[in-house]
């Protein structure tokens, strides 16, 4: 980056964000403070404790289907009474699973989703009051439950927050080589998840040069420009 020769001393960290991929054209895009959500799944087993009940007799039979019905309504009340609306989340049940025939009530329903907050802090919450909604209203309709937290193929995700000053640095040296009109500013966003990566997902190959020099520049400008301080 200039026309000195001298040792370069210095440790550099490569950070990922973790559930995240993409890139296109030679511009870069920027945000200091909070920038990407916290992220978990959960999943739940209630149950009745019973075999199976019988349509004909429902008063003698536990019923976890209502059960299972009542869970996912009172979860949507987590955000809309729960939180602060500047603060955003999300509650998402996105699968059900229960019974294999119209004339018998089963014995247990299993379902789940995602939950998404902009701060770390708002995830660890409403983790901990999804587990109290899910077992109360268990208990309420008779039934037992059973719930976890993210499992080993999907840990919880923190929130994605950019340092001030990194984010002054970048904006600095992406200005110096791709020109500032090319430096963007990102939006808040809600991370995708997805087990694999979608079928049509496309990566434009030219841009990996461009980010990998910007890259180099950026812990090699950042090394110069703080020598005093990472030069045992």
């Amino acid at each position: 980056m200039n026309g000195g020769s001298f040792g370069l001393t210095g440790t550099v960290r490569l950070l990922f964000q973790p559930a995240e991929e993409g890139g296109a054209g030679a511009s870069h895009m920027i945000k200091e403070g909070a920038l990407g959500d916290a992220e978990a799944i959960f999943g739940m087993h209630i149950d009745s404790s019973r075999s199976t009940g019988s349509i004909a007799k429902p008063h003698t039979s536990v019923d976890p289907i209502l059960a299972a019905s009542f869970v996912i309504l009172a979860l949507q009340q987590l955000i809309s009474r729960e939180v602060d609306p500047l603060q955003s989340q999300v509650v998402s049940v996105t699968y059900v699973r229960g019974g294999t025939a119209w004339n018998i009530i089963p014995p247990y329903v299993e379902l789940g989703g995602t939950l998404r907050s902009l701060t770390t802090a708002g995830l660890h919450q409403l983790q901990k009051r999804l587990k109290e909604v899910i077992q109360g209203q268990a208990a309420v309709h008779r039934c037992n439950a059973h719930v976890a937290v993210n499992n080993e193929w999907h840990p919880p995700y923190p929130a994605t927050v950019n340092d001030e000053g990194l984010h002054q640095h970048v904006k600095r040296v992406g200005g110096l080589m791709l020109g500032p009109e090319n430096v963007e500013l990102a939006e808040k966003r809600w991370v995708p998840f997805t087990p694999l990566t979608p079928p049509h997902f496309f990566l434009d190959e030219d841009v990996l040069p461009i980010g990998a020099a910007l890259h180099a520049a950026l812990a090699e400008m950042y090394i110069n420009d703080h020598q005093e301080s990472v030069v045992p």
